[in-house]
């Protein structure tokens, strides 16, 4: 029995950051306990597949090495499909082999791997994952800052965690360690809500006049709030007026690890000195000390619970909607089959 008694939630996850993956390029990585290549055509487009070749089983993203040396070469785009390295099949972005090249033959029916669902907006490529294999339920939001003028970034910072999505989610909720943890002065003052169809969670945090939000880093001059938008296990929104947007997006890489990457945007007017400052603020203050905590402990399903704790119960029955069957065996089950 793992740490955690989840599978792997349902969303869109991003597997790799637009800026490492250029038109051609290939890059192996693995996410949902098993191993994927994310590529992008030629013309430009993302997609991800997985990594094995339906024909004798090549990793697609692993190519072979130069003469004299055992270090593996890049995987292969070829116009819009990724060619395997060891007898040049070629797939396209659904998975489906569309050519073999020494072969006259018919393409065999089989000849396919899994070709996942591939968003990219705020400098990430997503891919959906559904434990059951169904298709995308919901959208992620595009940030119009990425693509402003007047705003710098994207901004990334990513680090991996060896826990689960819903044990870093719980933390927005989880208002007293915020004293313990991150040496707070008072109890945040927030309040929590929901779309109508009960599927993002906004957290309106209120700032009071003089309050920092850093040190070194700035001064509330006037009271304020910010919101969090979250839109489901792994991705937030978070805006603070003329100060900071950023994206939280967090992966599972297996049942116990995640990466999690923070993707920022700050006004140009802000100044780089200012802006990095903020951004650092958020990503070293916001999360380090969280970091070994989260990695040395256990998820208590029926947690003593006291007065002032925070709404961590209301949150546990919100994220029951991302898992296909949170606690059922048989669900477990259904991704060992999938990764079959």
């Amino acid at each position: 029995m793992g740490r955690f008694p989840f599978p792997i939630p349902n969303g869109w996850f991003a597997v790799a950051r637009s800026d490492e993956v250029g038109p051609g390029q290939v890059l192996p990585v693995h996410y949902f306990g098993r191993d994927l290549v994310v590529f992008r055509t030629e013309s430009g487009r993302p997609a991800v597949l997985d990594a094995y070749c339906a024909h004798m089983g090549a990793h697609l993203g692993i190519g072979s090495g130069s003469p004299g040396s055992r270090e593996p070469g890049p995987g292969t785009v070829v116009g819009d499909c990724i060619q395997c390295p060891f007898h040049g099949w070629r797939y396209d972005g659904k998975g489906r082999c569309v050519e073999i090249p020494y072969s006259q033959g018919r393409i065999p029916a089989k000849a396919r791997v899994r070709g996942w669902e591939v968003r990219e907006l705020n400098g990430l490529v997503f891919a959906w994952h559904h434990l059951l294999d169904e298709p995308p339920a919901w959208e992620l939001p595009a940030l119009p800052e990425f693509g402003n003028v007047d705003w710098e970034g994207p901004i990334y910072t990513e680090r991996e965690i060896a826990t689960c999505n819903q044990e870093l989610a719980e933390n927005d909720h989880d208002f007293v360690h915020f004293a313990y943890v991150h040496t707070a002065e008072e109890p945040r003052r927030a309040e929590i809500t929901y779309s109508p169809d009960g599927r993002i969670k906004t957290t309106t945090e209120y700032i009071e006049r003089g309050r920092a939000f850093a040190d070194g880093v700035t001064t509330f001059e006037q009271a304020t709030s910010f919101s969090r938008e979250t839109h489901q296990l792994g991705y937030v929104v978070l805006r603070i007026p003329d100060l900071v947007s950023f994206v939280a997006a967090t992966s599972p890489i297996d049942d116990e690890h995640v990466r999690q990457r923070w993707v920022f945007a700050y006004p140009k007017k802000l100044g780089e000195e200012m802006g990095q400052a903020v951004v650092d603020a958020f990503a070293q203050t916001g999360i380090y000390q969280d970091i070994p905590i989260w990695e040395h402990k256990v998820y208590r399903e029926r947690p003593l619970l006291v007065k002032g704790d925070g709404p961590i119960a209301e949150f546990r029955r919100w994220a029951r909607q991302f898992y296909s069957d949170p606690r059922a065996n048989g669900s477990r089950r259904a991704e060992a089959r999938s990764r079959a």
